[in-house]
């Protein structure tokens, strides 16, 4: 197999697939965050996809995390178990915290191709046809 390569994640914890791969991927890994412990992920001008492939855990908006400072909200965020995978579209941001047990997922970064925003369609090059003629014996 000719230019393969193949990582240990668990020993590696990540990788940089730009040196094999063409594509979107800027980077891969597999992290780990220990109990109750937390990790803010995303942002940065590119889509994340995660995996949680040990433990459990919490996924919640930055601005719904709960500060030392604050009065408990423990009705805030999206309960995450292992099989359990999070898509977080471009610049967008959640932030992890591990259960009590931690929690162990694997993080890929995705470069986001700009698309620039479609222009309204120029109307004089809109496709014009002729009104239909009325066939013979037709009254219109």
């Amino acid at each position: 197999m000719p230019g393969t390569v193949i990582t240990d994640l668990r020993r590696r914890g990540a990788v940089d697939p730009g040196r094999l791969l063409a594509g979107p991927l800027r980077a891969v890994g597999l992290q780990r965050l220990e109990p109750g412990r937390s990790a803010e992920v995303g942002g940065d001008g590119a889509e994340h996809a995660l995996y949680v492939t040990a433990g459990s855990g919490v996924a919640a908006l930055p601005e719904d995390v709960v500060r030392p400072d604050q009065a408990e909200r423990a009705d805030i965020g999206v309960a995450l178990v292992e099989g359990t995978a999070v898509v977080l579209p471009l610049d967008s941001r959640t932030v992890l915290t591990a259960g009590t047990a931690g929690m162990e997922y694997f993080h890929a970064i995705l470069a986001a191709a700009t698309v620039p925003p479609q222009a309204a369609p120029d109307r004089t090059t809109l496709d014009r046809t002729a009104p239909e003629e009325p066939e013979e014996g037709d009254s219109r």
